[in-house]
C-alpha cells in the first residue's frame, strides 16, 4: 500500500475528478473550434488548388481532433472514478475494474501541460499505488493498462503522410473536390457547383 495508507480519502479523488470533468468540457469546446477552423483553412487551400499546402495544414486538423478524442476518453475515465470510488477507498492495490482508467489518466497527465486536477490525480495514484506502478504507465511498459487508443492521440510525433492524405481525401470528399494523384500536376476541380460544395463542407465541419 502507498503512502496514504488508512488516511487515504476517496472523496479527494471524487472532487478532483469532478473538477477535471468541468475543465475537460471547456478544453473540448476550445479544441473543437480550432479543429473546425483548421478544417476550413484546408478547404480554402484546396479551392485555391494549393493541395501541397493543404496536405501540410491538415496535420493541425488531425492534431486537434486527436486532442478532442483524448479528452473524451479522459472524461469517461473521470466519470468512472466517481462511479467506482468505493473500490479506490477499500482496495490497497489498483482495482482491476479501474486499472485502465487510472493507468490512462496517469499517462495522460505525463503528456499534458496545464491541467492541475489531472496532475494532482496522478500524484494521488502514485502515492496510493507506488512509484513503480506510475512509472509503468508513463513509460508504457509491458502489461501496463493504458488504453492503446489513447497513446497515438497524445503522441508528440508528426502525423505520417498516409494519415494526412487520408484526412485530406475525407475533407475533399465532403466538399465535393477532386484531388489529383501524388505524382500529378495538381489542378483541383470541384465536382459540384461552388455553392453546393460550400454547403456540404459546412456540414462536414459541423459534424467534426
Amino acid at each position: 500500500m502507498g503512502l496514504f495508507g488508512r488516511k487515504f480519502k476517496a472523496s479527494k479523488v471524487t472532487t478532483l475528478a469532478n473538477l477535471a470533468i468541468s475543465r475537460i468540457s471547456i478544453l473540448k469546446k476550445q479544441h473543437q473550434v480550432r479543429c473546425s477552423l483548421s478544417r476550413s483553412d484546408v478547404t480554402q487551400l484546396l479551392n485555391l488548388s494549393r493541395q501541397e499546402d493543404a496536405l501540410h495544414r491538415v496535420e493541425l486538423v488531425i492534431k486537434e481532433q486527436n486532442t478532442v478524442d483524448a479528452l473524451t476518453m479522459m472524461e469517461k475515465y473521470c466519470h468512472l472514478l466517481i462511479e467506482k470510488k468505493v473500490l479506490i477507498k477499500t482496495k490497497g492495490e489498483c482495482p482491476e475494474e479501474l486499472a485502465e482508467a487510472i493507468s490512462s489518466l496517469i499517462y495522460a497527465a505525463s503528456r499534458w501541460g496545464e491541467f492541475p486536477e489531472l496532475h494532482e490525480l496522478r500524484e494521488i495514484f502514485t502515492s496510493r499505488y507506488g512509484n513503480e506502478f506510475a512509472a509503468q504507465c508513463v513509460e508504457l511498459r509491458n502489461n501496463c493498462s493504458v488504453q492503446p487508443k489513447m497513446i497515438p492521440k497524445l503522441s508528440r510525433h508528426h502525423t505520417g503522410s498516409g494519415k494526412r492524405r487520408d484526412m485530406l481525401n475525407d475533407i475533399a470528399a465532403d466538399c465535393g473536390i477532386n484531388l489529383c494523384a501524388e505524382d500529378e500536376t495538381c489542378h483541383i476541380s470541384q465536382s459540384k457547383p461552388e455553392v453546393n460544395s460550400e454547403n456540404e463542407c459546412a456540414k462536414g465541419e459541423e459534424g467534426s
